[in-house]
């Protein structure tokens, strides 16, 4: 009978043990990063901003981000299903959306969940760029009946004589002129660790002396649906 307190103790202990390294494998809910509750607690309640770009000298005016999609580079050397697993990892992405390359990258359509809206789709491709996984991220914006999304590359037409020019503005920046597509206009490619994306570039180039245009090159998406047109998710360029 003396034997019985230790034994039963024994036994508890065991499957105390069990239970707690059961308890450290990862599971779907402590490997979400960042759901759609958590993202409305940090974009808090501010405006959204609003994206315009130049197109010769009339400003374009982009509105507020696309809620549904943003478009994603990933780092290099990852496997598809790293890449996947990359943006599982958030609660706010529904899912991969199919891809569409630039000349320099492979840009991926990551659809965001439903009742998102622009300040905190902001705040989630801030935390898509703090991912290693993840090498650039960009928004959408509603053009009539598609999107147009941001890709990773500006284009941009120089006077004869100022490739330097170019080349020592978009290193400030943190950009990278790649190849010129004709006579004196060049593509310049953006990652997350430059100042801003490409649409943001383009705007820092304009009126900078030896540039003539620059603007960002748009990735043109499918129809949006119907029903994204009539809530007003995103807004149209105008």
């Amino acid at each position: 009978m003396k034997n019985i307190p230790v034994l039963f103790f024994t036994f508890l202990m065991v499957v105390l043990g069990l239970s707690s390294c059961r308890n450290d494998g990862a599971t779907p809910i402590r490997n979400v990063k960042a759901g759609p509750t958590l993202l409305r607690v940090q974009a808090g309640n501010g405006s959204c901003d609003n994206y315009t770009y130049f197109y010769g000298n009339e400003q374009k005016n982009l509105g507020s981000v696309f809620t549904k999609q943003v478009l994603v580079v990933f780092a290099s050397g990852l496997s598809a299903g790293e890449e996947a697993a990359a943006v599982a990892a958030y609660g706010f992405v529904k899912g991969n959306n199919g891809q569409v390359s630039s000349n320099s990258a492979m840009l991926h359509n990551i659809e965001l969940v439903d009742g998102l809206n622009c300040r905190q789709v902001e705040k989630a491709m801030e935390l898509l760029a703090e991912d290693p996984a993840i090498a650039y991220v960009a928004p959408y914006f509603l053009n009539g009946d598609g999107l147009l999304g941001i890709s990773n590359e500006a284009i941009v037409t120089i006077e004869a004589g100022a490739e330097d020019a170019l080349t020592a503005m978009a290193a400030e920046y943190g950009a990278e002129v790649l190849m010129p597509l004709s006579g004196q206009t060049y593509l310049v490619r953006v990652d997350k660790n430059a100042t801003g994306n490409a649409l943001e570039l383009a705007n820092f180039l304009k009126g900078k002396t030896g540039i003539t245009h620059a603007e960002p090159d748009f990735i043109v998406s499918a129809d949006v649906p119907v029903a994204d047109r009539r809530n007003g998710i995103g807004n149209r360029l105008n």
